[in-house]
C-alpha cells in the first residue's frame, strides 16, 4: 500500500512535466526597424487557443533556449498553442538589449506579434490568452488599451502602480533577518536613499543618512558607496527618464492611472501570488486587483500559493539569492491553479 501511494504521488508531481505531442514552427515581425525571432508550438490535435508569453524584465533565450520551458510545455499539454519570441539584442533576435525600454514600446513590440501571429491564421487565433510575469503585470493591461482582441490573461506575480524597488529593498531585508527597530532605521534610511538619488544632494549628506544601510552587507553586499558624479548621474536620469517620480514615496510612476486601466478590463483574469515574493508587493497586487473587479466586470480568480517565490519556485525565504539548485521546484499548486482555471473558462463558455 505505501509503495502504491508513493508511486500515486510520484505520477500526480510529474504530471505536469510529460511532454504531448507537439509541433513547433518559426515567425519573424519587424517593430522599431529590427526583426524579431520567435517560435510557434502547437499540440498535435486541434488547438483551443493562443496564448502569448509576456516574460518580465531581462534578456531572453526563448527560441534557442528553454525559458519558461515548463510553461510552454504545460500550456500545451493543455491543448493551447504558445507564441513566444527574443527580445531585441537576446537570443536570435536583432539589435541591443533595452534595459530602458518602456511599458508602451513593450506592448507595442507584443502587439506587432500578436498582429503577426494573427495574419497567419493558425487555429486557435480566435481564442487568444496571455500568460505573462512581474513586468509583464504593466505590459500586457496597455496591450489590451491598444488592442481589444485578448480574451483571457494568467497574471503571474503582479504589479502596483509603483515600481517595486521599495518593497524588494524591505522585502530581502526582512529575509536576511533584519526585524523590528533595526529593520525600521534601515527603511528610514532607504527613503533618505532614494530621496536623494531622485531629487538631488551631496555626498556628505548621502553617507550622514544612509550610513547604517551601506553598512549592511545584505544590502550593499559589495560596499559599494555612490561618488558625488554618480548622485548627479542618478538625478539627471530621473529628471529626463520617460516616466513621472511620485512626489510621496520617490518611487516611479511605471503606468499612470493604472487603476483605471485594470478597470477598463472585462475579460476573465487569473492572478497568481506567491507569498514568499520579495520583488513585488503581492498583497498589494491582490488587493488592488480584487479592489478593481469590485467595481467592473472583469471575472476574477486570485490564487495565493504559500512557500512560492516571485518565478513560482518552491521556496523558503524567497530571497533573491536563495539557491534553489539547478531544477528547482514548482510552487505546489501553480500548475494546477491555472489547469482548474483555463477548464472553468472554457466550460463556462468565456
Amino acid at each position: 500500500m505505501f509503495k502504491s501511494l508513493t508511486l500515486a504521488i510520484l505520477l500526480s508531481i510529474l504530471t505536469w512535466q510529460s511532454v504531448a505531442a507537439q509541433k513547433s514552427q518559426p515567425f519573424t515581425f519587424v517593430y522599431n526597424s529590427l526583426n524579431y525571432v520567435g517560435e510557434i508550438v502547437e499540440p498535435e490535435n486541434n488547438s483551443k487557443g493562443i496564448i502569448f508569453i509576456i516574460p518580465g524584465d531581462g534578456p531572453t533565450d526563448f527560441v534557442k533556449g528553454d525559458n519558461w520551458i515548463g510553461e510552454r510545455d504545460f500550456f500545451v499539454n493543455e491543448g493551447y498553442a504558445v507564441v513566444y519570441w527574443d527580445k531585441a539584442g537576446s537570443g536570435l533576435s536583432e539589435g541591443e538589449y533595452d534595459y530602458t525600454q518602456t511599458i508602451e514600446s513593450s506592448a507595442k513590440e507584443a502587439l506587432e506579434a500578436i498582429k503577426t501571429i494573427k495574419g497567419l491564421s493558425i487555429e486557435g487565433s480566435d481564442n487568444l490568452g496571455i500568460w505573462g510575469i512581474s513586468r509583464a503585470g504593466w505590459v500586457v493591461p496597455k496591450i489590451m488599451e491598444l488592442y481589444g482582441e485578448i480574451n483571457f490573461w494568467i497574471s503571474v506575480s503582479g504589479t502596483t502602480e509603483l515600481d517595486n524597488s521599495r518593497y524588494m529593498a524591505k522585502a530581502n531585508l526582512i529575509a536576511a533577518g533584519r526585524t523590528g527597530e533595526k529593520l525600521e532605521l534601515l527603511m528610514s534610511e532607504w527613503d533618505e536613499y532614494q530621496r536623494i538619488l531622485v531629487r538631488g544632494g551631496t555626498l556628505e549628506e548621502f553617507k550622514a543618512k544612509t550610513k547604517n544601510l551601506l553598512a549592511d552587507k545584505s544590502f550593499n553586499s559589495r560596499g559599494i558607496v555612490p561618488s558625488e558624479d554618480m548622485i548627479k548621474g542618478f538625478n539627471n536620469y530621473y529628471k529626463t527618464a520617460p516616466f513621472k517620480m511620485d512626489e510621496r514615496t520617490n518611487l516611479a510612476i511605471m503606468y499612470p492611472n493604472f487603476e483605471k486601466a485594470l478597470e477598463n478590463i472585462s475579460i476573465p483574469v487569473l492572478a497568481v501570488l506567491g507569498k514568499l515574493d520579495s520583488q513585488v508587493d503581492w498583497k498589494k497586487t491582490g488587493e488592488l486587483y480584487k479592489k478593481v473587479a469590485r467595481k467592473n466586470k472583469m471575472a476574477l480568480k486570485t490564487v495565493y500559493l504559500d512557500n512560492c517565490n516571485h518565478v513560482m519556485h518552491k521556496s523558503e525565504t524567497g530571497a533573491l539569492g536563495e539557491e534553489l539548485g539547478d531544477k528547482p521546484a514548482p510552487c505546489d499548486g501553480y500548475y494546477d491553479s491555472m489547469k482548474n482555471w483555463l477548464n472553468d473558462i472554457e466550460n463556462s463558455g468565456q
